[in-house]
Parts: structure tokens; sequence; C-alpha cells
């Protein structure tokens, strides 16, 4: 078992530097944790679709580099190895070694051990939970109440949507057992109130935070593909196909069918919690559906340690063939570290490095942000003259005439003009037939975009376009 979470901390710690710096959703992490208590941490809280325990978790760590902050998810990760362990040990101490070589190289995990997002810990937390479920259910003591009750707490306190999960556990639970200790029904209402306060004022900001993607049946395969397969696809938003590059479909699908075979035979053995796990899918699969939130596989961890405990316990069953198909299914994710495409080698495309990084290097007079404020940059770009912007928050006020912003540059001055290719590359012809099919920041963002660039091309001489990653920074010198 040490050996297997020595591999499974290899794994984890490999290209884990990354060099295009925090992504979006990772700076916000790092900025929310940085903000003193005193001078609106709670507040910015507050701004976010995400419960405040990650937040909690990291400030220690928010003055350090950001190799720092993503060992801050290896952490995690790496113990989850151990209570994976633990929960395959309910069943026999072959479902255990099992259960934590697949947790020690599963791809999924391994992604999500290397960003500055809470992930990793909530797989940690679902895992203690599943872990204190199966013993609940097989002995009612208080040492095993108390552990499912402040591993769910946790999962509450981590993840907005954790409640889908925690809601059909505890019904599990409750029906499994017909009786609750009432001791433990002050601390459930209390668990209940104190994270509902923060649910129901963060859940209210989950639809305007969601706006980028829409639900389709290719997110449930994807689901799947992500949770089994090297290949991740669904972190942000899915393909409409599911075979989307031939030649990724070898890596995606028998990884696939190989868990799905050992959930069927391990489905006598977990019929409870598999159903808790689907009837998290349902819901979660209705509220995208109804454009609440966007369905992606991170939303969904809280049932991965399911799946996983089931697929070993269909291992197990399966006896030789069963360890068959398990090293095949470890094959494949070891395999998979020797490609292009494992996920530790992939880029973080909108990282906020690769901006500074040029900004720094061209020194414009003035630079004119789009779709970030420019504090996003602040922790890589050194200020230094006109800072402009057209952001998510000031949109409207540019949204006919974002060619105005450039009219504060004088005459004989450079400007550099920061454009996130992911959320602007629709042309004007495109907008003028579909705008009203697309997401409205595509379409403002796109416009902008295109204004902005036959501005330049007007109006503006000694063009030096850097690219890279999903940025665009054109750098010109205004005519006089």
């Amino acid at each position: 078992m040490y050996l297997i979470i020595l591999i499974g901390l290899v794994l984890r710690l490999s290209f884990i530097n990354k060099p295009e710096g925090l992504w979006n959703d990772e700076y916000v992490s790092w900025m929310v944790s940085s903000t003193p208590f005193g001078e609106g941490f709670w507040q910015e809280v507050l701004k976010q679709c995400h419960m405040p325990f990650y937040y909690l978790y990291i400030k220690l760590f928010s003055g350090y580099s950001d190799l720092v902050l993503r060992l801050t998810s290896v952490v995690p990760s790496v113990i989850s190895i151990y209570v994976m362990y633990l929960v395959g040990k309910e069943y026999s101490k072959k479902a255990g070694i099992l259960a934590c070589s697949v947790t020690s190289v599963l791809s999924f995990l391994i992604y999500y051990s290397q960003e500055v997002r809470f992930y990793s810990l909530l797989f940690l937390f679902s895992s203690l939970s599943l872990l204190f479920t199966i013993r609940v259910i097989k002995n009612a003591s208080k040492q095993n109440y108390l552990g499912l009750i402040v591993s769910n707490f946790l999962i509450l306190f981590t993840h907005v949507l954790g409640i889908i999960y925690v809601v059909f556990d505890v019904m599990y639970v409750v029906w499994k057992k017909r009786v609750f200790s009432k001791k433990f029904i002050p601390l459930v209402i209390f668990v209940f109130l104190f994270t509902g306060f923060f649910g129901l004022v963060i859940i209210k900001q989950l639809p305007a935070s969601q706006w980028w993607g829409h639900f389709s049946y290719t997110n449930i395969l994807f689901l799947f593909s992500d949770f089994f397969s090297p290949i991740l696809t669904n972190n942000v938003n899915a393909p409409s196909v599911f075979f989307y590059n031939a030649r990724l479909a070898l890596w995606m699908t028998v990884p696939v069918i190989i868990g799905f075979l050992g959930m069927i035979f391990g489905f006598r053995q977990n019929k409870g919690i598999f159903a808790v796990s689907l009837c998290t899918i349902v819901i979660t699969s209705v509220l995208a559906i109804s454009g609440k939130i966007v369905f992606i596989s991170k939303y969904l961890t809280e049932i991965l340690p399911i799946f996983i405990i089931m697929m070993v316990c269909g291992f197990c069953r399966m006896k030789k063939y069963g360890l068959i198909l398990f090293a095949l299914f470890i094959a494949f994710h070891i395999a998979s570290v020797f490609t292009p495409n494992y996920v530790t080698k992939l880029p973080r495309n909108e990282g906020h490095r690769i901006v500074g990084e040029i900004l720094n290097s061209r020194k414009a007079d003035n630079i004119v942000f789009t779709y970030y404020a420019p504090d996003r940059f602040y922790r890589y770009f050194k200020k230094r003259g006109n800072l402009y912007h057209i952001s998510k928050v000031n949109r409207y006020e540019y949204k006919d005439n974002p060619e105005r912003i450039l009219d504060k540059i004088k005459a004989g001055e450079t400007v550099s003009v920061v454009l996130l290719d992911s959320v602007s590359f629709f042309p004007e012809e495109y907008l003028n037939l579909y705008k009203d099919k697309l997401p409205e920041m595509f379409v403002i963002f796109s416009h902008i975009r295109n204004v902005l660039i036959e501005e330049l091309n007007n109006n503006y001489s000694d063009f030096i376009v850097d690219r890279k990653g999903y940025w665009t920074v054109i750098t010109a010198k205004k005519k006089k």
C-alpha cells in the first residue's frame, strides 16, 4: 500500500509547476483567500459561487508561490489514496488494495490535485463520507455517526452543490438504519442551518456564473469518460459529439467499458450507495437542463468514491477475470503518462502569467484589458502606464461603441490590447446571424474584439501581435 501511495505522490508532483501561472478560477481562489478578514474576506466569499471552507484552508498559504498553492491540493489528494484503502477494506483487504490503486493513478484525481481549487479536498471529504456511511450501516456507533456528520458537513461547507449528495446520503442512512440517535439531532440542525446561510446566499449567484455551457446527452457520457479514462474532456464545456477525436477513441472507451463492467458486477453489494450516486446525477442533470448550472464532471466529484468502490467490488467478484480487467485499467492510466495528452502535461491556456510576461516585455504606454479588469494580472504584471478595461463588470458601458476606450490614447503613444480568445472568437458576420442563440458574454466580447481590431487597423501602426494559449495581445502605436 505504501508503494501505491508513493506512486500516486510521484504522479501528482509530475509537471506541477505550470509555466502559464494561475488561470481564472485558480486566481479567484488565491484572491479571495489573500483578502484579510478585516478587509472584506467574507464579502469576497459571498460574491463567489462556492462555499468558504477552501478559501479558509489555503489562507495560510496565500502569500506563497504558485507551486506552494498547488501543493495544498496534492496533500489531500494523497491522503485520499489511504482513505479509499480504508473504504475498500470495509469489504475485504483485496478490495482495499484495488481501491487505493485506482485512486492512486486515476487521471481525473491527478489533474485536480494540481489545481488551486477545492476539488481535491472535496474528494477527500467525499471518501470519508462514504467510509462512515458504510461503517454506520455496519455499526451505528456514536463515533461512526459523528464521522459521517463531520465529513458531510465538510462537503456542505466546501461545495455549494454538495447538498445534493449529502441529502441523498443522509436519506439512505436513515432509511437503512430506521433510527437516528436523538443526541445527534441538534448537531444535524446546526450543520444545516450554518451551511444553509452561506448556501442560500451563494446559490442565488449560480445561474449568473454558469452562462457558458448548455446541457446535452454527451455531458453524461463525458462524466464517465472523465472519471474512468485518462482523457479529460468535460473540464469546462463538452463537445457536441462523444467521439470528437478518433485518435482518442481507444483511450476514452476501453477504460470506461472496464469501469462499467466492474460497476455492474459490484452493484449487488452496493445498491444503496449506487442509488445515492444515481439520484445525485439525476438532480444535477435536471438543474443543468433548466439552466441553473453547467453539467461538468468536477461538480459531481462527491460520487466518484462510490464509482471507484463499486468498480473494485466488481473486480473482486469476477476473481481471475476481474484482476485481468483491473490490470488493464491501471495499464491504460500508467501508459497515458508517456503520452503528450497526459493530464499533468496539459497547458493552462488561460493562465494569467502568459499575459503578464507579454505586457512586461512590451512596456506599452497604455494597456486596454478586455473581459478581465487589470487587477486579475497583478500577480505577474509590473504595473505601469495607463490601465483601462472593458470587463464583465462595465461591459454595458461599452457594448455599443467599444472603440471609445481607445479615444483615451494620445497620438504617438503605444497601447497593448489584451484579448481572451476563448470568449471572443466569433466573427461579426456570425454574430449578426446567430447572436440570439449564443451566450451573452460570447456575443458582447466577440463584438468588442472585432470593433477594437478594426479601430487599431484604421488608426494605428507598428503592430506587434503576441498569441499564446488562449490570449492575444496586440501592441501598436497611435498615428499622429
